[in-house]
């Protein structure tokens, strides 16, 4: 009985001891100015359970222990655990940090704490880049960056932007961009960051100098960017489901044209009046042999004002820029209206007939439309070719973890649509993202990433790079066909015109439309660009597989040993067909072209690392040997001549065809590139207040030969964290909670600009493929060639870049970061073409390391919180960026010859190769380049104005020796600049920098209670945009067949000068034919590249890139919907991206030049799209 009893109240005791051991705990979370911190994390250390407080800073925990801990973590505040006693209230003020999204950043090989960095980098986090609606996460980093250059050529969805850090790093543009990591591994292919899930990146890092840079030695020369993928963390598992749906239209690309058919043919009307009156024999401008100006007959009129307004009225169709000879000209006989009382007599035959007209005009003798007239039609291209896209993408993850392990797993699935039919970006993708603690001893892990895409491209392109053609350029279509000009065909009443199927005509054909007048003519080609479009493919295919594992050893206490693999495999596959009925196929019956491209990358790290601390002492170091190995096989083929259109099957194509425009003819190509890397890294401490650092990594790469194939780079860096000192701790404790000064220097490389085998003798092997035009030819012995390939320079080396960079960093009132950055960029030994004897070695250039580019500038990034209550949170992140890139060297026997005139050592160059914007010809001269200039100093003929005496363009012209010779312009002196009429003696001068003077973004983000509203902004100020567009648009240079595409620009209209209106802000306009389109002030001598700078605009703009209004649904609502224990949240929420652009640039997008990003030209490339959508995101 005794021992039952004692038994049954050791149970009492034991069962009150348990509930006093495991009792509730509750508090509140406060700041320090005593405000509830809502939706703190309260998690009981080294367990999956916790809670989060309420809108009061409340929070509850049922089973706590004694002796247990507490982690209360918000974000924007420093962490804290409090050890549970004997009381079940634990209240906790947490302290704010500013930085504490950035406090632990992603450095090259490793992770820091930002107080402990000697270097520069910015890092944005998921928020940002997961809030836009773009494919690509490039597109996050415009504006939201200091010092990135955001180089869009294309707003084609799938397609990342170049991005490059603080200028150019290479006198090669193609050279310059950014290395992009994933993961610790260099990224692959085309586009890697459109082939990644936003959802899946935790942060992206870019690193500017060189201590950031340089223990990426010859890769780091042009800023790196860190992107780091998610994975799970401490708590139970969380299941995210995202769903956002929306729609996609064209943003900015009418260039301001005349979009009315009545504006077209008062525009023609003045012309012809203004020929037939003041032109010389009634024609246009002549040449005075004499004088060697251009004169007219202003001051004496050809006939009356009376009879060259009824002579413009009578032959608005039928003037060819003659007084006695008619035709049909530029309007095509295209006949918008219905005219009561005219009448119509034909002049020629054929489809060079057209009609004068009497009885009743189209456009009155005052140069105004019939107010009697009837509009017929008014379908346009952009009508019939510009669409909405819906877009969709839905996302999937499950996260979480212990102290034993952590997961991150998740799907995806993106489709986006651009504007244009049948092109479009889908993707689907999947990752899975482990991490094990094995023993104490023994941690390993796997990042697994998988992605197939599909994209569709448009013929949004010129046709072929190679021959200029435009037939199936989209934009020109949609912004150039003039609005006389219908889609669709219609009949003299302006009815549709349909066929045998019932589906409406297309006007494409000559004679497709009726008119009173005579034959319509034909677009370019005659091409029936809708059935191109509904029939033509070009489209990638592309699955990429990323692996990353590694197994990492802890020992001897400050010791870690880690060794990484990571296998990529990218296999793409690029179909191009184009139909043999239309377009630009048609002449060869068919084409269908492959290409298969398999790309295997292999990566090797070992890594040792060391770190201790002691006293106030702190040491780390880290040694790495790094192996990668790439190699890329690709097979390709083209046919031509189709059987059965539109069945693709290489048997049914029997030609083969090697034209212009195909894809490359039958081949084979095996391409290995090899690296190996001994790399090393040391950070000193002292008292939390004293920084230095050192890298030094040796890169040995197959691309260059045995002599030259190791280069040695390095950096060092020092900082002092001045706000530590004891002397300013009352500054600390009130207004300068930090300040740290950093500076770094080091030598960079770039090996980019070298190709594969550019520094070794080639040999290659070839044949004539096709001798017949139906493919039954056979090569002939006479045919095979083995051929030497072009000299080469076998001492090419490195680029090296030399990097000075000087920071600031404070924390002010515990509210505002400010970074300061200074920093000077010196790339020596830069690829260089010189000028070699063609007679002597074969070729024109040899490439050579002997140029020097210099890049500096300075970088402000400000991030404040404005207001912080319970209530209202609103947050303000502003940076701004400043550079010059100049050319500081280049031996003499190096600089290209020059044209006569141009100041000493220096040249005109262009803008580059073809780029993936199009339009860009490498003969392009827009630019003049020599030693102390800037990089992107536009050259270009300048406008001077209006002769009063004609009426016609002047131009500044250069004085020369040769003009006092001969007499000219004797009373200014050789240099000087005079004015001319004839623009054959026009002059190019210095007209500024394409570089804008200052470029950057800033956010803002404002919350109250559980609403919130995001913008995003990019912005640049100054620097030069030449818009060939605009030149065009504006008077049509190009074309004297404009029924076509008849570029009027609005500023023209009503704006040209005539004697009654000399104040005008246009040279009078004359009928574009022959010489006389060539008088409009935008070009020298109607060539595509002799514009003025009356073309020339301010490359300013600010765009709202994004903004998001979203609600978090309130947790006391998910319970009375009886869903808050299988929901813990949801957030619905509407984004748009591209809301609005404002530009000095006739709706041209600045940011969007055919050269990748510097500002200089443009040339119809694919806008960019507005994308609206509305979301909900659901945790579970």
């Amino acid at each position: 009985m005794g021992k039952r009893l004692f038994t049954a109240l050791l149970a009492l005791l034991l069962i009150g001891a348990q509930a006093f051991a495991q009792s509730s705990v509750s508090g509140k979370v406060t700041d320090e100015t005593g405000e509830p911190c809502v939706g703190a994390n309260v998690l009981i250390k080294g367990t999956t359970t916790g809670t989060m407080t309420d809108l009061d800073g409340n929070y509850s925990l049922p089973h706590v222990k004694q002796g247990a801990i507490l982690v209360f973590s918000s974000i924007g505040y420093t962490t804290q655990e409090v050890n549970v006693g004997a009381s079940d209230v634990v209240n906790v003020v947490l302290k704010s940090d500013s930085d504490f999204l950035n406090e632990v950043v992603v450095v090259g090989y490793g992770s820091a704490k930002r107080k402990d960095l000697t270097g520069s980098l910015t890092q944005i986090d998921n928020k940002l880049i997961a809030s836009q609606n773009a494919s690509s996460a490039t597109k996050a980093l415009e504006g939201a960056v200091p010092g990135i250059v955001y180089a869009s050529v294309d707003g084609q969805p799938g397609n990342d932007a170049g991005l490059r850090v603080r200028g150019l790093g290479s006198t090669n543009v193609g050279a310059s961009n950014a290395l992009v990591i994933i993961d610790g591994v260099p990224a692959q292919g085309d586009n890697p960051l459109s082939n990644m899930n936003q959802e899946d990146i935790a942060s992206i890092t870019v690193l500017k100098d060189a201590a950031s840079t340089a223990i990426y030695g010859s890769r780091g020369a042009n800023g790196v960017i860190l992107v780091t993928t998610k994975r799970g963390t401490d708590g139970r598992t969380k299941i995210s489901f995202q769903a956002r749906a929306g729609w996609n239209t064209v943003g900015s690309y009418k260039v301001g044209q005349v979009d009315d058919a009545a504006g077209i043919y008062e525009y023609l009307w003045q012309s012809i009046y203004n020929s037939y009156r003041y032109g010389v024999n009634g024609c246009g401008p002549a040449l005075n042999t004499e004088t060697g100006e251009y004169y007219t007959n202003i001051n004496n009129p050809n006939v009356s004002h009376e009879e060259a307004a009824e002579f413009a009225s009578q032959h608005l169709f039928n003037y060819i820029g003659q007084n006695d000879t008619f035709g049909r000209n530029m309007l095509g006989n295209y006949m918008a209206y219905k005219v009561p009382g005219a009448i119509y007599t034909p002049d020629g035959t054929g489809s060079s007939a057209s009609s004068t007209m009497t009885g009743a005009y189209l456009v009155g003798t005052d140069g105004k439309i019939n107010p009697n007239a009837t509009l017929l039609y008014d379908d346009t291209y952009a009508d019939a070719l510009l669409k909405t896209g819906f877009r969709q993408q839905y996302d999937l993850s499950a996260s979480g973890g212990s102290d034993k392990e952590d997961h991150y797993l998740s799907l995806g699935y993106l489709t986006d649509p651009s504007y244009v039919p049948n092109s479009k970006f889908e993707r689907i993708t999947g990752r899975a993202n482990i991490n094990v603690n094995l023993f104490k001893w023994l941690k390993v892990g796997t990042n697994v990433g998988y992605t197939r895409s599909r994209t569709n491209y448009q013929g949004t392109y010129w046709t072929a790079r190679n021959s200029g053609s435009n037939q199936g350029n989209i934009t020109r279509y949609v912004n150039g066909h003039t609005p006389i000009v219908p889609f669709y065909a219609h009949d003299a009443e302006g009815n549709f015109i349909y066929d045998k199927n019932g589906d409406k005509v297309r006007n494409y054909l000559y004679n497709s439309s009726y008119s009173p007048l005579g034959q319509t003519g034909n677009n370019y080609g005659s091409t029936d660009i809708m059935y191109a479009m509904d029939n033509d493919i070009r489209e990638d295919l592309t699955s990429t597989l990323n692996t990353r594992t590694y197994i990492e050893i802890p020992f001897l206490d400050h010791f870690t040993y880690r060794t990484d693999f990571a296998y990529d495999k990218i296999n793409r596959t690029t179909t191009i067909y184009y139909n043999g009925t239309t377009g630009r196929a048609a002449s060869i019956g068919g084409y269908f072209g492959k290409r298969m491209t398999d790309i295997e990358v292999m990566n090797l790290q070992h890594r040792l690392t060391y770190s201790q601390d002691f006293d106030k002492h702190h040491v780390d170091a880290m040694g790495l040997f790094e192996s990668s190995d790439w190699e890329q096989q690709v097979v390709n083929w083209g046919s031509s001549d189709e059987f059965i259109p539109g069945f693709l099957a290489a048997g049914n194509f029997v030609g083969r065809y090697q034209g212009a425009g195909s894809a490359p003819t039958p081949g084979y190509g095996h391409d290995i590139e090899r690296m190996r890397s001994w790399l090393g890294r040391a950070n000193y401490i002292f008292a939390d207040k004293y920084y230095v650092s050192a890298s030094v990594r040796r890169d040995g790469s197959s691309k260059f030969r045995k002599e030259n194939r190791w280069g040695t780079f390095w950096s060092v860096g020092a900082g002092w964290r001045f706000t530590e000192e004891p002397f300013l701790q009352d500054l600390r404790d009130s207004w300068l909670n930090n300040g740290k000064l950093r500076a770094s220097y080091g030598v960079i490389g770039n090996q980019d600009g070298i190709g594969r085998y550019q520094t070794y003798r080639t040999w290659g092997y070839s044949t004539t493929y096709q001798t017949t035009n139906n493919g039954t030819g056979k090569p002939t012995g006479d045919s095979y060639k083995l051929s030497m390939g072009g000299l080469v320079n076998t001492q090419l080396t490195w680029e090296e870049t030399n990097t000075l960079d000087l920071g600031l960093d404070l924390t002010l009132f515990n509210r505002v970061d400010l970074t300061i950055d200074w920093y000077n960029r010196v790339t020596g030994n830069s690829q260089f073409s010189q000028p070699v004897s063609y007679l002597a070695m074969g070729q024109t250039t040899l490439p050579r390391n002997i140029a020097e580019l210099t890049n500096r500038g300075i970088e402000i990034d400000i991030n404040a919180d404005i207001i912080r209550t319970k209530d209202i949170r609103w947050n303000l992140a502003f940076n701004i960026t400043h550079y010059t890139t100049k050319l500081t060297d280049l031996p003499d026997d190096a600089v290209p010859a020059h044209a006569e005139g141009l100041p000493d050592g220096t040249w005109e160059d262009n803008a580059g190769a073809w780029t993936s914007g199009g339009g860009v010809q490498q003969n392009a001269n827009v630019y003049l380049r020599g030693i102390g200039r800037d990089w992107f100093n536009l050259y270009m003929y300048k406008y001077a104005g209006i002769d009063q005496n004609s009426g016609l363009p002047m131009y500044y012209h250069r004085v020369t020796e040769a003009d006092h010779t001969a007499g000219k312009y004797t009373d200014t002196e050789v240099g000087g600049s005079v004015k001319t009429t004839n623009y054959a003696n026009a002059s190019k001068y210095e007209v500024g920098s394409a570089i804008p003077t200052f470029q950057g973004g800033f956010n803002t983000s404002f919350s109250y209670k559980n609403f919130y509203i995001n913008a995003q902004f990019a912005y640049q100020l100054g620097g030069k945009f030449f818009s060939r567009n605009y030149a065009e648009y504006l008077y049509n240079v190009v074309d004297a067949q404009m029924y076509r595409m008849m570029f009027v620009s609005k500023d023209v209209k009503g704006n040209t000068w005539t004697p009654d209106n000399s104040g005008a802000g246009f040279p009078m306009q004359w009928y574009p034919e022959g010489e006389n389109s060539y008088f409009s002030g935008t070009s020298t001598n109607g060539g595509n590249w002799s514009f003025t700078d009356e073309c020339l605009f301010s490359a300013s703009y600010l765009r709202l890139k994004n903004l998001t209004v979203g609600y978090n649904v309130p947790k006391s609502l998910l319970g009375k919907m009886h869903i808050d224990k299988v929901v813990s949240n949801i957030k619905v929420f509407a984004s748009s991206d591209n809301l609005f652009i404002l530009s000095a640039a006739k709706a041209i997008d600045p940011s969007m030049s055919a050269s990748g990003g510097y500002n200089d030209v443009d040339a119809y490339t694919f806008p960019n799209m507005r994308s609206y959508t509305i979301g909900i995101n659901l945790d579970f």
